[in-house]
């Protein structure tokens, strides 16, 4: 049995797997509990109704609907998830809870909330699905990466490295009529990297679906949709990005994106390391002088340096 036969999907992914089949309310309880998984871990279905509105039936339906057996099998569920994964992290909650404002707090906060992130994702993400995601950009004619609503930047840079270690790869994160020029000569011996948060706008969706009926596979990025795709695809990288409720963050994307790039590398050093030299050959072509005898600070500057401004008294 692998560790992805063993994980069963979190209370996020039940939601987003399930989210188009519930009623108005049960959708209301859902993403509730979806939002607030600390307080549905403890809270008693009436506690729960008052917080969302409903009412206390309205819970163990949507628990239900949910794929538990009820209120207490999805608290189970929350509360040995939690234990697992959310032990630090409900002691970070109640520390950022208590900091005040201004830069440093702000620095503080966001710089644990990482950490945080970053100890979930060693939990989350299958090392069996990562190795596979390996093998696949490993073996394939050209990887192709997409990251639509502020991902295209990522998807720039993966790509860009992924060239580097000797791999064909670019990005397809056009909307509209020109991504269909990006998707339409790719096949079964390519692979496509997706990245996805919380829901899966029209482009990558065409896309899934084009990767479905060619026979391309997909490697899936995302937070909480792992169990809604997982089907469609051949490869999940699942972790949470940012904390429910909160805007959306890319570090964790970028983190986990970049240390598959370095896998790939590892995985074949000797094209890795070739390529990197002969890239710098190329650049010290184009520079007219050795990489090694740019020194910024020996040039001289062009432009004189401007007077500090003095401090008022």
């Amino acid at each position: 049995m692998t560790t992805a036969e063993t994980k069963p999907p979190t209370l996020q992914e039940r939601v987003a797997a399930r989210m188009a089949g519930l009623t108005a309310t049960e959708r209301k309880v859902a993403e509730y509990l979806s939002a607030h998984p600390q307080e549905a871990a403890f809270s008693s279905a009436e506690e729960l109704g008052r917080a969302t509105g409903t009412s206390d039936a309205s819970v163990v339906r949507t628990a239900k609907a949910l794929g538990y057996d009820g209120l207490p099998g999805l608290k189970r569920s929350l509360q040995d998830h939690l234990q697992t994964l959310l032990t630090p992290a409900s002691r970070l909650s109640a520390s950022l809870e208590t900091l005040g404002d201004g830069p440093e707090a702000v620095l503080r906060a966001t710089l644990r909330d990482h950490i945080e992130h970053l100890m979930i994702a060693e939990q989350t993400i299958d090392p069996d699905e990562f190795r596979r995601a390996v093998e696949l950009i490993d073996g394939a004619r050209e990887t192709v990466v997409c990251g639509f609503a502020g991902l295209d930047g990522v998807s720039e840079y993966v790509a860009t490295h992924l060239t580097r270690i000797g791999h064909r790869a670019r990005v397809a994160t056009d909307t509209g009529y020109r991504l269909a020029d990006r998707i339409l000569l790719l096949g079964p011996e390519d692979v496509v990297v997706v990245m996805a948060h919380n829901r899966i706008n029209r482009e990558a969706r065409i896309i899934l679906d084009h990767c479905s009926e060619t026979g391309i596979p997909v490697i899936l990025v995302t937070d909480t949709l792992g169990e809604a795709l997982r089907d469609e695809v051949a490869v999940v990288l699942s972790t949470r990005m940012s904390r429910p409720g909160t805007y959306t963050s890319q570090v964790m994307v970028l983190i986990v994106l970049e240390a598959l790039v370095i896998a790939v590398a590892a995985h074949d050093r000797e094209r890795a390391l070739s390529n990197t030299v002969r890239m710098n050959q190329l650049r010290e072509q184009l520079n007219g002088y050795p990489l090694a005898d740019e020194t910024i600070l020996g040039l001289p500057r062009t432009v004189p340096p401007r007077s500090k401004p003095r401090r008022r008294s």
